[in-house]
C-alpha cells in the first residue's frame, strides 16, 4: 500500500449539538450514549424507531416497568404511573377499533 493513499470512509461524520459532548467528570461521551441522546431529541424509542412517549414507546414502556418490578422485587402495581394509564387508553381505542 502506497503511503500517500488517504483512507476515505464511505460515511459522513455527523456534526451536531451531540459531538464531542463530554460528562460532568470530563471525560468523553460513548457513542452509544450520543445515539442514545440523539434519539430521544428526535422524540423516538431508545429500543426501536417507533414514537416515544417519554423516553420509550408504549411496548417498551410497559417492558421496562415489568422488568424494574421484577429487579426491585416489588410486588405491588404503581396504578398511577404513566405507563398504566397509557395502556389503558391504548386498549381503549384498540377495542373501538375492532
Amino acid at each position: 500500500m502506497e503511503t500517500s493513499m488517504k483512507r476515505s470512509w464511505s460515511r459522513k461524520k455527523i456534526c451536531d449539538k451531540f459531538t464531542g459532548r463530554t460528562k460532568a467528570d470530563g471525560t468523553p461521551m460513548s457513542r452509544q450514549q450520543i445515539h442514545m441522546l440523539r434519539k430521544k431529541a428526535r422524540g423516538i424509542c431508545l429500543t426501536c424507531d417507533q414514537p416515544a412517549v417519554g423516553v420509550y414507546c408504549l411496548k417498551h414502556a410497559v417492558a421496562a416497568r415489568e422488568r424494574m418490578r421484577q429487579r426491585q422485587k416489588y410486588h405491588r402495581r404503581l396504578r398511577k404511573a404513566p405507563s398504566y394509564a397509557l395502556q389503558k387508553k391504548a386498549r381503549g381505542t384498540r377495542a373501538k377499533a375492532a
